[in-house]
């Protein structure tokens, strides 16, 4: 039976060959094929992500540990070049391949929304895409540059150039920094723009955000960044349909999850990933902009609903059953048979925050 240490020397080994395959053959924009030809053609630039989990067999999990390697189209042995054959053992460990969309960090479509026109007795979930005060977790907003993503949840900076009784608000990157390029202090609207959002409904600044590293090469641990509520805006400190937040645990393979996200609202599912490492296109317009982002949580679905969509990125990763932050949800396929979370320990830890 492989250590932990053999599962990710092993993971280690293979995505140092495939992952930088997959980046010199624009992985991330492609599609399964009926061509067979275009898919033999493309097999050895395949590879999008890999991780860690329990081998499936004939679509049965077992109980043996694998690395799993993530193909945007998986082909027959017969049809592939031996030079694209993936082992099925390294150094005694199990591999695994599995056919899965590659994943995008998304805030949503460009679509523009009619605004509440009232605040009373607002349900928060079936507002979620309007103007909500006092704001809450779960709902969209965004900078003023995007589109839309979700306001996940509330937290308190451990820098020392803060005030440790300020309430800052927790999401990405990509959706309060607009990939980088935001400034400090740069205006968020919630709701985000594409929901109606405009001057009238900034609540917040852009406080601090953890640089993406873009191309691939260097790996990222977090889509993440703080926004410092403005003072005439009133907040309650919960997620909508979660309720307040009681800290943070660490992640487990099968453990059970939840979220609320600016588009699909309430989802259930688990983890079935907690190695999870991935190239994740940062940029609907063109999908050569990538960033390789490592030691991720893969969450499907427990139902045939999507675990998330576009506008959902931003939304806390909550325990099924105790109220605490396992992860931070930025990406996955347009079809959201699968998302991608940050831990939520590395998410505290390079914004220099705390969740109470």
């Amino acid at each position: 039976m492989p250590t932990s240490n053999d599962l990710l020397a092993a993971k280690s080994f293979l995505r140092n060959q495939l992952l930088q395959l997959g980046i010199g053959g624009s992985v991330v924009s492609r599609r399964a094929t009926i061509s067979v030809s275009s898919a033999v053609v493309s097999a050895g630039r395949n590879v999008h992500a890999m991780g860690i989990g329990n081998k499936i067999s004939a679509g049965n999990e077992s109980s043996e540990k694998c690395v799993r390697i993530y193909v945007v189209q998986k082909l027959p042995l017969s049809l592939l070049s031996p030079r694209d054959v993936i082992p099925e053992t390294i150094d005694g460990v199990l591999t695994d391949v599995i056919e899965a969309e590659p994943a995008f960090a998304f805030t949503t479509q460009k679509k523009t929304a009619a605004k509440a026109t009232t605040q009373n007795a607002i349900d928060c979930s079936q507002q979620r895409k309007q103007r909500q005060r006092p704001i809450i977790g779960g709902i969209s907003s965004g900078h003023r540059d995007i589109t839309a993503g979700t306001l996940g949840c509330f937290c308190r900076s451990t820098n020392v150039s803060d005030d440790p009784s300020a309430v800052f608000i927790i999401s990405n990157n990509h959706v309060y920094a607009n990939v980088n390029a935001a400034l400090v202090g740069d205006p968020l609207y919630q709701p985000g723009p594409t929901d109606g959002g405009s001057l009238s409904d900034y609540f917040a600044k852009l406080h601090r955000f953890v640089p993406i590293k873009m191309g691939g090469t260097q790996a990222n641990r977090v889509d993440a960044a703080i926004g410092s509520i403005l003072p005439s805006i009133d907040h309650r400190a919960e997620i909508c349909q979660i309720g307040a937040i009681s800290g943070t645990i660490a992640a487990q393979e099968d453990m059970e999850i939840r979220k609320h996200g600016r588009t699909t609202g309430y989802t259930e599912g688990y983890i079935d990933d907690i190695s999870y490492d991935a190239l994740v296109g940062m940029d609907h317009n063109d999908s050569n902009v990538i960033a390789l982002f490592e030691n991720q949580l893969r969450i499907v679905s427990s139902s045939a609903q999507p675990i998330g969509l576009g506008g959902d990125s931003g939304a806390a990763v909550v325990h099924r059953t105790q109220n605490k932050v396992v992860g931070l949800y930025f990406a996955g396929p347009s079809s959201g048979t699968y998302g991608i979370a940050n831990r939520i320990q590395d998410v505290i830890n390079e914004l220099e925050v705390v969740i109470p």
